[in-house]
């Protein structure tokens, strides 16, 4: 298998259920692309040939629930663990997929599995929710140590998207989706497949897709960059620039619960490398102002 460092393909990547249709896609891409990454073989270092280590993450607004579900094992119970997968979404009482996994990873549930997490965030979750629990986000990759990553780019949770439910900005703030992606793609030193996601302004959905290559090419395009004449462009309104600003409805996630987010993921990224015969975890929260 021949890689580049970084591959994007932002057709949209929501996830299938294994047995019957769920959601917008008729075929589980996200899904078949891991199970192609886990074939490959990795000659380590240290421990000699072993299987690639694949991790998902899913940045969409919504939960992950079909590649979730394709590889969690109840109880924890792989014992070679190639796939991670990690959600960070909204979810309410109603809201779509309603799913047993969508709720806050926690280690002493009974059905838990340290390779499939899931991290719900509230509305108005904003920049600088996503910077705090970013640094729990690098200490699960940390822990799993991950071949390949597979990253979903959702788009929907961009302020100004119709479901109105976050304040996520599109810029080069810390936190932005601009600078969780930016620290995926040149901080982690994984090999990255981009796939899209959810998005349903679709002047938005266009400007993240058209930013979001960019940066995996190393040419980043500024947020001040105009959008070039063409027949939409009077739904570019009122800037007619790249970026998508944050929103300003109240950020509902609390301090307390980002606290207790801290306290489940450090534990989870315990158990992931006692898993794996890990010594311990590299952080990168030293780097997080890179």
């Amino acid at each position: 298998m021949k890689w580049t460092s970084q591959s994007a393909g932002m057709a949209e990547g929501i996830t299938r259920r294994k047995s019957k249709a769920s959601g917008f896609c008729y075929v589980a891409d996200c899904v078949l692309a891991i199970l192609l990454l886990k074939k490959d073989r990795i000659i380590d270092a240290e421990a000699g040939p072993r299987k690639a280590r694949v991790m998902y993450l899913d940045l969409d607004l919504h939960f992950s629930d079909g590649v979730s579900q394709a590889f969690y094992s109840p109880g924890g119970a792989s014992n070679e663990p190639q796939v991670l997968t990690f959600s960070i979404h909204h979810t309410s009482p109603g809201f779509f997929p309603v799913s047993q996994l969508s709720s806050l990873s926690d280690c002493s549930h009974h059905s838990f599995d340290p390779f499939t997490l899931s991290l719900p965030l509230a509305r108005g979750a904003s920049d600088p929710t996503f910077a705090r629990i970013w640094e729990s986000v690098e200490s699960i990759k940390n822990a799993f140590r991950p071949d390949y990553v597979v990253v979903q780019c959702g788009v929907d949770g961009l302020a100004g998207d119709p479901y109105a439910v976050w304040n996520w900005s599109l810029g080069s703030s810390e936190g932005s989706l601009s600078w969780c992606l930016s620290r995926i793609l040149h901080v982690w030193q994984c090999k990255t497949l981009l796939v899209g996601g959810g998005g349903y302004n679709h002047p938005n959905a266009a400007r993240a897709w058209t930013h979001l290559p960019s940066l995996a090419l190393r040419k980043p395009l500024p947020m001040t960059a105009d959008i070039p004449d063409h027949p939409a462009f009077p739904l570019y309104a009122p800037s007619f620039t790249l970026d998508v600003p944050p929103g300003h409805s109240k950020d509902l996630n609390t301090d307390a619960y980002l606290s207790e987010v801290e306290t489940r993921f450090a534990e989870i990224a315990d158990i992931i490398c006692r898993v794996l015969g890990n010594d311990e975890v590299v952080s990168c929260s030293s780097e997080l102002n890179a």
